[in-house]
């Protein structure tokens, strides 16, 4: 019998013992999560505090491309032809995918204009990627994920919208582009030409002119993504 109660009282101080040590372990643990969740509810910080937090030779000049001055716009490439220039674009567009904010790609090479358009706004020939927020420019790849490794990239993308979708538009595949339905990408288009009166013909001509809808690669920008 006093086998049995040594026994009982053993595994009642085991239990006692394991109870005190889980206790010991949920306490930092409840304190780590106070702490951060203290953290993720702070007032996000301004484009100067940023710049003042990561060096003193950051700086992000108001150079606002059109319709960025609330916005996040990307430009981008989608040619291959140098390897790390399309993956550097991949990077950024990862990046901004992973926080699910609202953002206006622009690809240079689908759109002349988008490239003229990046060059006015930074007076000279630059290549993409470059990113824009809020009429700020941010800069390229090393930029953008130094200041994402920092936690600093979550504060400039403050109050952006988020991605009313998830995965790509259903209307152009993420392309943002799609061949121009008038003239099916060849950027000419055809139309009858009533023959003349004085002659005696019943047959129309042919003529074809430009098309005034499509850009350089007879492509029109998408209605759903834009």
């Amino acid at each position: 019998m006093k086998g049995v109660r040594g026994m009982f009282f053993a595994k009642l101080k085991f239990i006692s013992t394991i109870t005190t040590v889980k206790q010991g372990l949920v306490l930092p643990t409840i304190i780590s999560s106070d702490i951060k969740n203290e953290e993720n509810g702070r007032a996000p910080l301004s484009f100067e505090e940023i710049e003042k937090s990561v060096s003193d030779s950051v700086e992000f000049e108001e150079k606002c491309p059109p319709g960025g001055s609330d916005a996040v716009i990307l430009y981008t490439t989608s040619l291959r032809g140098i390897r790390k220039t399309f993956e550097d674009c991949n990077t950024i567009r990862f990046l901004l995918g992973s926080f699910g904010v609202s953002y206006d790609e622009r690809d240079v090479s689908m759109h002349m204009e988008f490239r003229e358009e990046l060059w006015r706004t930074l007076g000279g020939r630059v290549i993409p990627p470059r990113l824009f927020i809020k009429g700020r420019h941010i800069g390229g790849v090393e930029e953008v994920v130094g200041l994402h490794e920092q936690g600093k990239l979550k504060d400039l993308l403050n109050g952006i919208p988020k991605s009313p979708t998830v995965g790509p538009c259903k209307g152009c595949g993420g392309i943002r582009f799609r061949v121009c339905f008038l003239c099916n990408g060849s950027r000419r288009v055809v139309s009858e030409k009533e023959a003349d009166s004085d002659r005696d013909t019943d047959t129309d001509t042919l003529s074809s002119t430009s098309c005034v809808e499509c850009n350089e690669n007879g492509l029109v920008k998408c209605q759903v993504c834009f």
